[in-house]
């Protein structure tokens, strides 16, 4: 949990106290996805997918992402059991 707050420039004071719950810099997360290619139009949509998790990396998820939170990175990923590079 992280506290914020507004500070009115004017008054000097406090306002509209809130508080962020974020995820600890450096947790690492399990991931598995399972894609199935069923036709050759397929073959397509999974690179489609590849470009999308690149671009959640150089994103964000959730709220906030201009303060730094919600940055995400993908490592180690294979593909049939070899490494992959987005």
């Amino acid at each position: 949990m992280k506290a914020e707050n507004v500070i009115n420039r004017i008054t000097g004071t406090a306002e509209h106290p809130r508080s962020i719950e974020r995820v600890p810099a450096g947790t690492e997360f399990d991931f598995l996805l399972t894609f199935k290619i069923m036709d050759d139009s397929d073959e397509e949509n999974f690179k489609y997918l590849l470009q999308g998790l690149k671009l959640l990396e150089m994103d964000a998820l959730g709220g906030s992402g201009s303060r730094g939170y919600g940055r995400i990175e993908f490592i180690n990923l294979k593909l049939n059991g070899q490494p992959i590079t987005l």
